[in-house]
């Protein structure tokens, strides 16, 4: 069958990194895994191999061939068709994810799955989004993703995988991830929704210092720029001068919870 182009699909073929990304993920007779995209089976069969059970979300109907198969030998297998960003997956009951993400719905579905309860999840990205979640600061892939990402679980490059392991083959190479997901931030954060939109402020302007980048972004953060540049300039903030004098790309991951819990109780106040 013809793969749907709008639906970024490209099957994975190789059985070796089919392994390589079950290895990571670790899983063992006790696992309920998620698995997001069915693709011809080849993830799913190894899977239901070794685990309790998985629970697979596929859109496309018209893979019901390839599922009517690997019902016939596997019965650990429930699937739901739905658009996986439209499933409530906190109702699934997972520990464990594996999956080959079509690379457009990428960062939705990754995002979403970081607002779940897990363990583990074990993803396949494009090579350059997956560089940029596990990117340190201080480097030209360190963005809104690694703060967002990393600030939720921890970030291990497990390897790089290239075109030929899919059917097509995409234009790209890719990489497996591994995220752990972590039981307490590096910082505890205030607001979660207010953090969102304080990073989404800070990287649309990386290479400002994060005084500016903040001002120039403030409806990010529901904020006049007037008002914001007033009380970024109040002796309130003063004690962080430091820290918004600093370019945004150069902000270490606890730097970015600090400034953004003072900022959010300083906005709070003045209203």
């Amino acid at each position: 069958m013809r793969q749907n182009k709008k639906l970024g699909q490209c099957f994975l073929k190789d059985k070796n990194i089919v392994k390589k990304a079950i290895n990571a993920a670790n899983i063992n007779k006790n696992d309920i895994v998620l698995e997001i995209g069915l693709g011809k089976g080849i993830l799913t069969k190894e899977l239901a191999k070794r685990c309790k059970k998985v629970i697979v979300i596929e859109l496309d109907k018209k893979l019901e061939i390839f599922w009517d198969e690997i019902i016939k030998e596997y019965h650990n297998i429930e699937i739901i068709w739905n658009d996986a960003l439209k499933v409530n997956l906190k109702e699934l009951g997972f520990n464990k994810v594996v999956a080959n993400l079509p690379y457009q719905i990428s960062s939705p579905v990754t995002f979403k799955l970081l607002d779940c309860d897990f363990e583990v999840a074990v993803l396949m990205y494009q090579y350059e989004f997956a560089k940029r979640m596990g990117a340190p600061s201080g480097t030209k892939e360190y963005g809104r993703l690694s703060v967002s990402v990393q600030y939720r679980a921890v970030v291990d490059y497990v390897c790089k995988v290239s075109p030929s392991a899919f059917s097509p083959k995409p234009k790209v190479d890719s990489a497996i991830v591994k995220l752990t997901k972590k039981n307490e931030p590096i910082h505890n954060i205030d607001n979660w929704e207010f953090f969102d939109g304080f990073n989404r402020a800070l990287f649309q302007h990386r290479n400002k210092n994060t005084k500016k980048a903040l001002i120039h972004s403030a409806h990010e953060i529901n904020m006049d720029r007037d008002k914001l540049k007033e009380l970024l300039n109040s002796n309130e903030i003063m004690e962080f001068n430091d820290l918004l004098g600093k370019k945004v790309y150069m902000l270490s991951l606890k730097e970015i919870g600090v400034l953004c819990n003072n900022l959010y109780k300083i906005i709070n106040k003045s209203k």
